[in-house]
């Protein structure tokens, strides 16, 4: 078969580079030198991402009385919101295979724990229905957010940034417990600040969406609570994963609120040992002494470690819940890695203007682009917190502190 055209090309070029590689110097050097092409113009820079604007943190709300009063005023001031959180982040993208009933089901099985658990939340999550006008349930399936999606009845989301800074590293005798808030595009600009006045224990600021009125906070005892998700992965250097989904027991969201009304991290550390808990979820506390206390859980078991000088969580971190052997380093997220380095190298100096900028700054490669919606930093001793939108949002950083404003 005689060779096509192409081969042909081909095989001629072969031949006169195999004869220039053997023709002596001399020959080649008398052969004329190739023209070098033009150097091609160079790109145009890369334009900076555009900034999605969302509405600046406003002012706090206050919401005051019994745990049942304080449900309803805030089921009733945040009507609207909550029942569109319910239809468009949980009903509308809820896995087809899985009713609308079957999910009630089980967030009314969760609230029976709730009341055994968390009496005052239970208080509270009744109060919301009332205000809202909603059922018990779907308040409740919304508090159910995160084991939703762990469970895969709702699309997985991204990891948020969890950190906690305390003597030695932070400096003075400061405790910061912040987040990036890393989470749907489509909740970008809902989240607030409400205050919430107890009257019998621990006022809490806290930073939440309708419905999920603790996502994170602060309280006036000085413990702070900010946190991640986890159980999706493990980063272990096989590539494993965790199999099982989640149980009956107390949503996160509503865990979260339970623990901010603790006096203190021993109070925290006592509670989360009662393992009622339903799903998956890494916590970093801190209180005003400067201790630090990381809570990691999942259907099958909690573990709660002390931490001294600075704690960076994304998914889970401790030897426990990673199934770590002894004599092994427990595996971390990369951008776990990364943060850590940043706090490392600012060890005794972390203050809260240095942990804003940590979060806020794209270059220090914590944030995460869109994702990242919100920022938060909480200051233990001094009692005050720092939330912002995130870097795509536009960053403005507002200030809240407990009492009426001065």
């Amino acid at each position: 078969m005689s060779p096509t055209p192409s081969r042909r090309t081909f095989l001629r070029r072969v031949a006169a580079g195999a004869a220039c590689a053997a023709a002596p110097a001399s020959a080649r050097a008398a052969e004329p030198l190739p023209v070098a092409p033009a150097p091609r113009p160079a790109p145009p820079p890369v334009a900076p991402p555009p900034v999605m604007r969302a509405e600046p943190f406003g002012p706090k709300r206050v919401i005051a009385g019994r745990p049942r009063e304080r449900g309803a005023a805030y089921g009733k001031l945040f009507k609207d919101g909550i029942a569109r959180f319910l239809d468009r982040e949980i009903y509308a993208v809820a896995n087809k295979s899985v009713s609308k009933a079957e999910m009630l089901r089980y967030a009314g099985a969760c609230g029976k724990v709730v009341a055994e658990a968390c009496p005052v939340v239970h208080e509270e999550l009744g109060g919301v229905a009332e205000g809202s006008g909603l059922t018990f349930e779907e308040v409740v399936l919304v508090t159910l957010h995160e084991e939703l999606s762990r469970g895969e009845v709702l699309p997985k989301v991204p990891h948020c940034t969890a950190v906690g800074v305390g003597p030695p590293d932070a400096a003075g005798r400061q405790t910061l417990v912040g987040q990036t808030w890393d989470w749907m595009e489509t909740v970008a600009g809902l989240s607030s600040v409400v205050e919430w006045r107890t009257g019998s224990g621990p006022d809490v600021l806290a930073y939440g969406f309708p419905g999920l009125w603790a996502g994170a906070g602060l309280n006036s005892a000085g413990v702070a609570l900010c946190w991640t998700s986890a159980g999706f992965e493990y980063y272990k250097p096989t590539g494993g994963k965790p199999t099982g989904g989640v149980r009956v027991g107390v949503p996160s969201y509503a865990l979260i609120a339970h623990l901010l009304y603790q006096e203190s991290l021993d109070a925290v550390a006592e509670e989360v040992a009662r393992d009622r808990h339903a799903g998956w979820f890494t916590f970093v506390l801190g209180d005003a002494t400067g201790r630090l206390l990381s809570v990691e859980g999942s259907p099958k078991r909690v573990r709660a470690e002390w931490a001294k000088g600075r704690l960076v969580r994304i998914d889970f971190g401790t030897r426990a819940l990673t199934d770590t052997p002894a004599g092994s380093p427990v595996p971390r997220h990369p951008r776990c890695r990364v943060t850590d380095d940043h706090l490392a190298a600012a060890a005794g100096k972390v203050d809260a203007a240095r942990l804003r900028t940590l979060f806020a700054d794209p270059g220090c490669g914590v944030s995460v682009g869109r994702p990242t919606i919100d920022l938060m930093v909480f200051d233990c001793a001094a009692r005050v917190a720092h939330l912002s939108r995130g870097p795509r949002y536009g960053v403005d950083w507002r200030e809240y502190t407990f009492g009426d404003p001065k």
